[in-house]
């Protein structure tokens, strides 16, 4: 279970009785009496023994323990730089957040799930660090009032619409394109499709996302490369270790960043470690943020903010160009793959054996998917955009996932209870350390992540998926490339 990295610190739940309950910190939810699961702990050590006042000087401090904290920290390390990571989680990885479960043939993963296409960042990655990818490919299902039918053509239906929104020469939102009914009148369905493929995958509300951002980042019905799904076997948690290797040492998680005081070529942090009372203070010449958008724009007075003083222009600009999407995400194991056996609401003879993805339209979480080709005993549940931002409200979030794999299968929710054994989810909305999933672009930001990356005065540079440059906004990859790039642009500035 350890893969060799280091100490693996089991956290046990608890049992649950009398009724579903979320556990305190542990973002899992469990029905049953055998609650071992645990997720894979990431060790770091503070080599510098920083409490109460005590005071640090850096070449630069990097903010956050994410890919895109940790890829900046290794580029800086390569160019001989004095540098420490402040992260404010006690652990790596950011919205890459892996458990594994001894009743799971499979890693469960509460974050970050696929590799999107065939992006280098992440590929020299895997084979650098000998990890196993594989491709998630099988079939396309959709379930409509209880009824089961094969997808064949998402991607033909989905281009039906995606190809025209590029065309829009004013920026708008996406539903405002939508109105236009491009595809004409045969096209309804197809439009449909596109609205809750855009709320779903950019995580995002269809009246406010931008339409030129949408084809700025490019869809996957005109790009097949980009339809690309690929999983670590092992666990992606598995890419922010590796990335760790080397100094984790220098990585001191439990430590939120409070203010940053900066002028040209000097900054100070003010953080507390490990819920102190006391403040300690870094200073250094620059500093790497690489926080999540929604922790960026959060008000001072709430809880995970961070204060700039002075404060930053760009910041208060990128709220009315940049939004954080909402998700809610749910995987539910079972005791058997039961969707495998007979329906009634399949066709005569038919297989849900291959499936990969189901596009439902019941309940509060409509879409649904499998790990296949592994067979593991779990199915993950994905609620985007309005939808997962009203169920994040919700304290039921659990009863209502169960209800909703019920219903898009066409299945009573007997047979789903009977068949169930753990619930496992975390809310990234409310986590004071995310407030969140991912970003995506307002209109008239379409082009802002790149605004969002320029460096501020020589000593400022903010980085992570917002700000990726390549418009791969999102993603594990995009993130990873704007740590590499801020890193390489600092130590330029700093020589």
């Amino acid at each position: 279970m350890n893969k060799e990295i280091g100490v693996s610190v089991p956290r046990r739940y608890g049992t649950f009785r009398g009724g579903w309950r979320q556990v305190p910190r542990s973002g899992t939810f469990a029905k049953d009496a055998l609650n071992n699961s645990y997720p894979l702990e990431c060790p770091t050590f503070n080599a510098h023994d920083m409490n109460g006042s005590a005071r640090q000087d850096y070449d630069i401090v990097i903010v956050g323990a994410g890919v895109a904290g940790l890829a900046a920290m290794r580029e800086v390390e390569r160019k001989g730089l004095r540098a420490c990571i402040v992260e404010a989680r006690d652990r790596i990885g950011g919205r890459i957040y892996t458990m594994r479960d001894p009743r799971c043939a499979h890693p469960i993963e509460l974050g970050a799930e696929f590799i999107h296409g065939c992006p280098s960042e992440l590929l020299d990655i895997v084979r650098d660090a000998r990890l196993l990818a594989y491709v998630a490919e099988g079939q396309r299902w959709r379930s409509q009032d209880g009824r089961l039918t094969r997808l064949h053509d998402f991607w033909k239906q989905l281009h039906r619409v995606m190809r025209y929104v590029g065309a829009t020469k004013a920026d708008r939102s996406f539903a405002d394109f939508l109105r236009d009914k491009p595809g004409g009148r045969s096209a309804a369905e197809a439009r449909r499709l596109a609205y809750t493929f855009v709320e779903g995958f950019h995580a995002a509300d269809a009246t406010r996302i931008s339409a030129r951002w949408v084809a700025q980042g490019g869809s996957p019905s005109e790009e097949p490369e980009e339809r690309s799904l690929m999983r670590i076997a092992d666990g992606y948690d598995l890419i922010p270790d590796w990335l760790a290797r080397g100094f984790r040492e220098r990585v001191m998680t439990g430590s939120v960043v409070e203010r940053i005081d900066w002028e040209p070529h000097r900054v100070q942090l003010s953080l507390r470690r490990n819920e102190s009372q006391s403040i300690t203070t870094i200073t250094g010449r620059a500093a790497v943020v690489t926080v999540p958008l929604g922790v960026l724009l959060a008000g001072a007075e709430e809880p995970g903010a961070i204060v700039f003083t002075p404060p930053l222009e760009l910041i208060e600009r990128t709220r009315t160009r940049l939004a954080m999407g909402s998700v809610t995400r749910v995987t539910i194991l079972f005791r058997e793959r039961w969707w495998t056996q007979k329906l009634r609401s399949a066709p005569r003879g038919a297989s849900l054996e291959s499936l990969t993805f189901l596009h439902g339209d019941a309940g509060d979480v409509p879409v649904w998917w499998s790990v296949h080709p592994m067979l593991a005993t779990a199915l993950v549940g994905w609620a985007g955009g309005p939808a997962a931002l009203r169920l994040s409200q919700r304290d039921d979030v659990e009863e209502r996932a169960i209800a909703s794999v019920a219903a898009n299968f066409g299945v009573t929710r007997r047979r789903v209870a009977a068949q169930l054994v753990q619930v496992f989810t975390h809310d990234w909305q409310h986590d004071p350390f995310s407030r969140g999933a991912y970003s995506y672009g307002l209109v008239g930001g379409a082009d802002w992540a790149k605004r969002l990356a320029r460096p501020l005065d020589g000593t400022l540079w903010l980085a992570g998926e917002a700000a990726s440059r390549e418009g791969n906004t999102g993603t594990v990859h995009g993130a990873i490339a704007s740590g590499h790039q801020a890193a390489q642009s600092v130590a330029r500035t700093l020589a």
